[in-house]
């Protein structure tokens, strides 16, 4: 009788799992810090929980927390949307194209300050959040909103060196210090806006007086 084979058998060939979809990583951190954005301005920061991001991602906690270590790193993401939500919108209009007269450099710089307003129209909660209670959350975020203060500065004053430069304004301008005038003037309108008492009439006369400030006020 032939005898049976004593060689071992073949090793199953190992089973090829899904292949990871391109971009899902990313694409699951902002659906996260997006959820977390409406989870944070609707709750507050404290009173929220990671339990109500994920619900509202709809993903599980173990997911969230495969991310992001803790709420307080997810804050820190919400700030980096703002912020660049803040500077998209100041960089878009005063780049838009190179002002040709002193007339067209007044309307960017209204223009500037309309679409900072407007923001506030399409994302209050948000915006709240991250100027008013975020800053009072612990010494680093209260450090990073003062380094987003001094970004936009740098972006204004960059802005009003074209100004100079052109001989509109004057030609030993601090423009530092008015950037940094300018911001400090725009807060308290921010503000009025967020209390609901920025009706068209009252917005329309501070964006003039923000102009004028920047226009009249530093001019040759």
């Amino acid at each position: 009788m032939e005898s049976a084979s004593t060689s071992s058998p073949a090793t199953p060939r190992a089973r090829r799992g899904r292949p990871p979809e391109k971009g899902l990583a990313e694409r699951r951190r902002r659906q996260i810090v997006d959820s977390a954005c409406v989870v944070f301005t609707e709750r507050g920061y404290e009173a929220a929980n990671i339990s109500e991001v994920a619900k509202h991602a709809k993903v599980g906690q173990g997911t969230v927390y495969r991310y992001f270590e803790s709420k307080r790193e997810l804050l820190d993401h919400v700030l980096d949307h703002c912020v660049e939500r803040l500077i998209t919108t100041v960089r878009a209009a005063a780049t838009r194209e190179e002002p040709r007269d002193a007339e067209e450099f007044t309307a960017q710089l209204r223009t500037i300050a309309q679409r900072l307003f407007m923001l506030i129209d399409e994302e209050p909660d948000l915006l709240k959040l991250v100027l008013v209670e975020a800053a009072a959350i612990d010494a680093e975020l209260k450090a990073r909103l003062l380094g987003l203060e001094a970004t936009l500065s740098a972006l204004m004053a960059s802005y009003l060196e074209t100004g100079v430069r052109a001989g509109w304004l004057r030609h030993n301008l601090d423009t530092a210090a008015v950037a940094h005038g300018l911001n400090a003037l725009i807060v308290p309108g921010f503000l009025l806006a967020l209390r609901g008492e920025a009706t068209e009439e009252k917005r329309g006369r501070y964006i003039d007086t923000l102009v004028g400030f920047a226009v009249h006020g530093v001019s040759k």
